[in-house]
């Protein structure tokens, strides 16, 4: 079930894009767009140790080329060699914390694509972002059993 929700994300992610994946957890939705977009490169970001040994894991195992993991939390304070046109999150924290977490690593024409739930909690979230810096879209997900929705933040 998961990596069929994970799926959903895939519509919004450009092809030869450069994928920040932030809290990647079990290493979604990360190894879902490497493994189907294989002209994308994937970065995850996982600070549990057992969930990014486990995802270097999967990554080594099924040979997949355009992803990698750091087993490191990304802060306002993270510093990476490259920046990315897509920093993406899944049941991680708030639009405003993965904006303020990881905007730095965001390159200026990139945008966020995040996976949330109901429509009502995306729109008290997008409340507390910095209208003047950030416009967003709401894209509701009519394929799941879940109220999902993918919110984009340019």
């Amino acid at each position: 079930m998961d990596i069929e929700d994970c799926a959903t994300i895939l519509p919004f992610i450009p092809h030869g894009s450069n994928v920040l994946d932030i809290g990647s957890g079990a290493g979604l939705p990360g190894l879902v767009i490497a493994i189907n977009s294989p002209t994308t490169k994937v970065l995850m970001s996982e600070k549990n140790k057992k969930k990014a040994y486990f995802i270097n894991k999967t990554i080594q195992s099924l040979g997949i080329k355009n992803a990698d993991i750091i087993n490191a939390p990304i802060s306002k304070n993270t510093k990476l060699d490259k920046k990315f046109n897509i920093i993406t999150a899944r049941a991680l924290a708030s639009a405003r914390q993965i904006v303020e977490l990881s905007e730095q690593l965001l390159t200026k024409d990139g945008k966020f694509i995040l996976m949330k739930g109901t429509k009502q909690k995306i729109k008290e979230e997008v409340a507390e972002l910095n209208d003047k810096k950030y416009s967003y879209t709401i894209h509701n997900l009519n394929k799941t059993t879940k109220e999902r929705h993918i919110l984009e933040i340019y």
